[in-house]
């Protein structure tokens, strides 16, 4: 009988071979590039079609923590867990506030980063610091994070037969090798890749679940039978989460600036719109997934403790392989969107730090302008090394400072949603114009408030999370300084 052991070893062989055709797309990528410029390598000479664009924003949105992380929770929290679909699709209604008009500024103007937009807006040197050491606190611990999990799921999903290090290190090669070739072009083909991977891998393992464990609602009652507290009704205090939870993804997640230079990429705003759309429905489907995941989990294996239960996906894949030998191709393919997922993430991440020490720390500190910089295509690889370098240090020694820093990532980075959802909503020259110290007098006092918060051990106020509180706290000071400003006029 085929076991999970049994898998491991095919997805050694399996990761070569998925190895092997990223390294061919980042070579393609490479062939593919048109210009020696900036825009090329990073943003694909904004030229990404439908479908490219739809399947790079999917894989950079589903890290491999949808597999792992949202299932284990859904155990722990039970059905009303399934709130974190909303939670997803609050990240669309996110983009929908700036983007359809950011996408439109940053084709009249060139932008290249995010920063690109706040400088062009706002032209304040301050608000650009901030902004720079924002992105990259959170993108550098995402990405730290990245490559630490990296490094566990090799070892892991291969029975130790991929060491945690040369799982890091050589996770970090490939994406790096690929990356530097092909640019944005390489990352978005193989983000596409990676989340037809992924989609697949979630339907056919949902299939299976039904087809051995019982249709949903089989699966809930045998919860209810075990584990009655996990589908009872939430309370108030449950819904101040959810609220809360949407707010902080909704807002957050689409000021990742790998997410804001895809919406640069895009090749007409029409097809950027259609993504959007689909993209909308698609955590119905993905989300769902990794929740009817958790639900069958307490259903099969109802007594498992906090630890244990962050690996209920890994649990249920081993219960379906050894009752239906039908199972063991789809639960491969699972493992293999693990991977996939945690790659997908890692590579577009290093590709906007890459852009953001290229194009906002050297040259500015050069003084290149728009023109020039575009030129300025020489250290981008050197960053990409350079960041690649001390991020794999890291994870093989990791620090517990860092790590905690990766856990306010989004309290801190969604800091900056005034800046472009209320920056987008006028010209530069309108007098009704939000100005840099409107945005300014915000953004320092939200972070203020969500560190302090975070720091003294408040990390939820009356189920409000403290980066809740502090954007809450940033948006009416914001107001409040314009409407000041204009009663002076």
């Amino acid at each position: 009988m085929r076991t999970l052991t049994k898998i491991g070893g095919d997805l050694l062989v399996w990761c070569g071979v998925y190895i092997a055709v990223l390294l061919i797309i980042g070579w393609l990528g490479r062939r593919a590039k048109k210009a020696d410029t900036l825009s090329d390598h990073f943003l694909a000479g904004r030229g990404i079609g439908l479908f490219v664009l739809l399947f790079t924003l999917f894989a950079t949105q589903y890290s491999g923590n949808s597999l792992s992380g949202f299932p284990g929770q859904t155990y722990r929290d039970g059905l009303s867990y399934f709130m974190s679909v909303t939670f997803m699709i609050g990240i669309v209604a996110g983009y929908t506030l700036f983007v359809p008009r950011l996408f439109r500024l940053s084709r009249m103007r060139n932008f290249l980063t995010p920063n690109d937009f706040l400088n062009d807006r706002f032209g304040s040197r301050t608000l650009h610091l901030l902004a720079v050491v924002i992105f990259i606190v959170a993108m550098g611990n995402y990405m730290l994070a990245q490559l630490m999990a990296m490094g566990h799921a090799f070892s892991g999903l291969t029975d130790g037969r991929i060491p945690y290090w040369v799982g890091v290190v050589g996770g970090a090669a490939v994406i790096l090798i690929y990356e530097v070739l092909g640019g944005m072009r390489a990352v978005a083909w193989t983000d596409a890749l990676q989340g037809a991977i992924l989609g697949l891998g979630l339907v056919l393992i949902v299939v299976l679940l039904i087809a051995e464990v019982g249709s949903p609602a089989t699966i809930i009652a045998s919860v209810r039978e075990v584990a009655p507290a996990k589908v009872a009704n939430p309370g108030w205090s449950i819904c101040f989460v959810w609220l809360s939870n949407f707010l902080l993804l909704g807002l957050g997640g689409p000021l990742y600036p790998q997410a804001i230079q895809r919406i640069y990429a895009a090749r007409r705003v029409r097809e950027l719109r259609r993504a959007l759309a689909t993209m909308a429905f698609l955590p119905l489907i993905a989300v769902t997934s990794v929740v009817f995941i958790g639900v069958a989990g307490i259903a099969l294996f109802p007594d498992l403790g906090r630890i244990a239960s962050d690996k209920i996906t890994f649990k249920v894949l081993a219960h379906l392989v050894a009752q239906n030998p039908l199972a063991y191709y789809p639960a491969l393919i699972v493992m293999m969107a693990v991977v996939a997922a945690i790659m997908s993430t890692a590579d577009s991440c290093l590709l906007s730090l890459a852009s953001i020490f290229t194009k906002d720390v050297a040259a500015r500190i050069k003084g290149l302008d728009t023109h020039q910089s575009e030129r300025f295509t020489g250290q981008a690889p050197i960053f990409s090394i350079g960041i690649m370098i001390v991020l794999v240090l890291l994870a093989l020694n990791p620090l517990t400072t860092l790590w905690g820093l990766l856990v306010i990532k989004f309290e801190i980075l969604i800091q900056l949603s005034p800046a472009f959802v209320l920056g987008t909503l006028h010209e530069r020259t309108d007098p009704r114009a939000f100005s840099a110290r409107d945005i300014l007098t915000g953004l320092i006092a939200g972070l203020c408030v969500a560190i302090t918060l975070y720091s003294t051990g408040h990390k939820m106020v009356g189920g409000l999370h403290a980066g809740t509180i502090g954007v809450t706290v940033n948006y009416l000071l914001v107001a409040g300084s314009r409407w000041v400003r204009l009663r002076r006029m």
